[in-house]
């Protein structure tokens, strides 16, 4: 009886909803709709025959735009807008003009688009800032927006053009992929190039897939795996530049003086890697090749090939080889076979719930095998209508374990006013009641064993972690503790954990707080705890930082275990470790200060810096 009752009030705890916060001419605050299933402007249904069209010299066939539509229903069926707001529609190429806002340079640019193969595709705005129109339906507060594709015969959204040696017959590129890289990614962008196990998931491990930093996760699939794109050689790369220098002369209009220069450094790089006239050619990320990049190539300038550092040192940077399109391929772009199809989605903000609730669904829901069934070898699912791998409406079932003695015993008590020791969740899942705010990489808490200490631990790294069924507001008068457990060998220096009790307004904003960071010493010594106050009216009380020693609390055990305390009575505040005192303010907080939010964070440092705590507790005084 006692387990079923506790089973009903989880259950109408995970039920009950926050009202969504508005902020004038921002938006809906994403944490406010993170939960509601928003959806689709429009479920689009296309019923009646496509038709083929024409953009200025390129001929889209019935079957081309018919397969654009099926893009856009695959997506629909397979995702279903969660804390935003999805629009989806299809394209082709557009056609570059001349443009009389657009500088020559911008031109120029355009125009080298012309080059690019033969595209139609499904494209799907993720809008996350939304607010209500008059009927009280979500609509977008701007034109900020994710963006999720699908393309056949994709290239723009997935390339660095390079187009000083492009023109409207030739697009040459660089593919992104640090992946396949020898140098692979920086050690800022490796978490991010696997969110949610992107790096081996099973559902892509047949297909060419990669992260572009601050770009977007992207998916290839191809007949053979072999993308047909071709290496160009340092050779062509000095044979197109030579060709298309009169033109970008007139794009930057440079001095005939300049031109000279120019020309007479092109003749020297040639020069100088005629023995390497037929190795592959290769750039940094971040190169911009332009006029001036020839009118400066003089010797004592390191040019676009030389990679290597102030010192001389050779092969420092990551370089990526120049591609084009083979012209076999370029040609078959136009049928209605498409040669590859990208499959690309961006996460401009992947700390939040939205964004990583598409990148989850485009994993674990979209039906990459289908895809590549259906046009590279149909027979396998002729007749069968597209399924996505998991309904978009899934929703993991939560499992509730027996509660522990310690939870029943605090959880019945009149005096305590809130207690967890996460004993009624499970390992390895996110904690019941608690919200975990997603942290830069997409890691949230989850649930751990810890070898040698009884109990469940939540651990805390790189994420904030909120406890959303508490009553609030808080007592006036109470005492507050939790365990702290930090690993053997956790990194000295490392980033603390923060404890933080706020009062915030309704729209979510802290106006007074208590904020205790704190973090492990090494080899035995002493931690340190830093409290920030903000309590600025009335005046008089505290407002400031301090910083104090968190006795016994390091590093050289298998697990550094601690109990904080902060007690709470009238204005007087003390913080204690395990059984001392180490901070009291006589004057600290207004004795009717009534505190409403709870959280802790910390911004991981490394791998074994984690923060795990348990049995959170506040007493009524």
């Amino acid at each position: 009886m006692r387990k079923a009752l506790l089973l009903a009030i989880i259950a109408a705890g995970l039920s009950a909803q926050a009202q969504p916060v508005y902020v004038d001419r921002i938006g809906f605050k994403l944490e406010s709709i993170a939960d509601i299933d928003i959806g689709w402007m429009t479920i689009r249904k296309h019923t009646e025959a496509p038709k083929g069209k024409q953009l200025g010299n390129r001929i889209y066939s019935a079957k081309q735009i018919g397969y654009s539509q099926k893009f856009v229903e695959w997506m629909q069926q397979s995702y279903l807008p969660k804390g935003c707001l999805g629009d989806a529609g299809y394209y082709q190429n557009y056609i570059p003009e001349f443009s009389g806002t657009n500088s020559q340079l911008g031109n120029a640019i355009n125009m080298n688009l012309s080059a690019l193969p033969h595209l139609y595709g499904a494209l799907s705005k993720i809008y996350m800032f939304l607010k209500k129109d008059a009927q009280g339906k979500y609509v977008p507060q701007n034109n900020l927006s994710d963006i999720w594709r699908i393309e056949a015969n994709g290239l723009e959204s997935i390339s660095k053009p390079v187009p000083f040696i492009s023109s409207t017959e030739a697009y040459y590129f660089m593919l992104l992929d640090f992946s396949g890289n020898s140098k692979g990614y920086n050690t800022d962008d490796k978490p991010a190039s696997d969110l949610m196990g992107f790096s081996n998931n099973k559902n892509l491990s047949a297909y060419k897939h990669f992260y572009i930093p601050h770009d977007g996760y992207v998916v290839i699939i191809t007949k053979d795996k072999e993308l047909p794109f071709e290496k160009i050689t340092i050779g062509e790369f000095f044979t197109q530049a030579e060709k298309q220098l009169p033109a970008w002369q007139k794009v930057t209009a440079v001095s005939a003086e300049n031109l000279a220069k120019a020309q007479k450094n092109l003749a020297r790089l040639k020069e100088k890697y005629k023995s390497k006239w037929n190795d592959i050619a290769e750039l940094e990320r971040s190169t911009q090749i332009d006029i001036w990049s020839f009118i400066n190539a003089t010797e004592d300038y390191n040019d676009f090939f030389d990679n290597k550092d102030i010192y001389g040192k050779e092969g420092i940077h990551t370089t990526f080889p120049i591609l084009k399109v083979s012209k076999p391929a370029k040609e078959l772009c136009k049928t209605d076979q498409p040669q590859w199809l990208v499959i690309k989605w961006t996460m401009s903000m992947p700390n939040q719930p939205y964004n990583i609730h598409l990148h989850e669904s485009v994993l674990n829901n979209f039906n990459f095998d289908y895809v590549y069934n259906f046009f590279f070898d149909p027979e396998k699912v002729k007749g069968q209508p597209y399924q996505p791998r998991r309904s978009p409406t899934y929703k993991e079932a939560v499992v509730v374990t027996e509660a522990s003695e310690a939870f029943k015993k605090n959880n019945t008590d009149k005096n305590v006013f809130f207690f967890d020791d996460f004993s009624t969740s499970v390992v390895g899942k996110i904690p019941i009641d608690w919200k975990s705010k997603i942290g830069a990489a997409g890691s949230r808490s989850i649930i751990n064993n810890l070898d040698g200490l009884e109990g469940n631990w939540a651990v805390v790294a790189d994420y904030t972690l909120t406890p959303s069924q508490i009553k609030t507001p808080l007592p006036q008068n109470f005492t507050l503790s939790y365990d702290v457990v930090v690993a053997q060998n956790f990194t000295w220096g490392a980033k603390q954990l923060h404890f933080k009790l706020a009062k915030e307004t309704t729209a979510g904003n802290a106006e007074s707080w208590l904020d205790l960071g704190l973090r492990p010493g090494y080899d035995g010594r002493d931690g340190d705890v830093s409290l920030e106050t903000k309590f600025p009216s009335p005046p008089g009380y505290s407002n400031g930082a301090n910083s104090f020693v968190a006795p016994g609390f390091s590093n050289n055990k298998k697990n550094n275990r601690i109990t904080v305390t902060i007690k709470k009575k009238e204005e007087m505040l003390q913080v204690f470790i395990d059984d001392t005192k180490i901070a009291e303010y006589e004057k600290a907080i207004p004795a009717a200060h009534l505190f409403n939010a709870l959280s802790f964070y910390s911004y991981n440092s490394g791998k074994n810096d984690k923060y795990y705590i348990s049995n959170i507790k506040i007493i009524k005084n």
